[in-house]
């Protein structure tokens, strides 16, 4: 806070167009009560008066409350151990024989359990527009095409 008032040939902190820093400079002319152009004590360039930065208020942060505040992260590695345990949970409920071909040309629903030829058992977890399914494998969710 100032309680002096500025005036011509005062000293004020500026940001210097020729330095790009702020440095002390000397106020050459006055618009009502602010500095309007000024003169870098450090190279001696003339310029309009440009405020400094102001700096970040520094504020004290309760990391517990952050944490607590915050969703858990789920890594690549937890999401599949997590659809890996889906589909073991789906697949101790169902038997083999209820397992429908997969084919491009057919249409599924959700939850079907699907017998693809190269991933083996999965289940339809979504219906992906147009013309697509997303199945859960053992190996990860693949979306392929089918017949809606």
């Amino acid at each position: 806070m100032r309680n002096k008032m500025l005036a011509a040939g005062d000293f004020v902190e500026a940001k210097c167009t020729r330095c790009r820093t702020e440095t002390n400079h000397t106020i050459i002319a006055m618009v009502a009560e602010q500095p309007a152009r000024v003169r870098c004590n450090t190279c001696g360039g003339d310029h309009n008066f440009r405020a400094p930065r102001k700096l970040p208020t520094v504020r004290t942060v309760n990391r517990n409350a952050v944490a607590a505040a915050k969703p858990v992260r789920q890594t690549a590695k937890t999401r599949q151990n997590a659809d890996r345990e889906k589909w073991q949970g789906i697949m101790d409920q169902t038997e083999a024989g209820m397992a429908v071909a997969y084919a491009m040309d057919r249409g599924f629903k959700l939850d079907d359990i699907v017998a693809h030829q190269v991933f083996g058992f999965g289940v339809v977890t979504g219906l992906v527009k147009p013309n697509k399914v997303e199945i859960l494998f053992t190996d990860g969710k693949k979306i392929l095409r089918c017949q809606l």
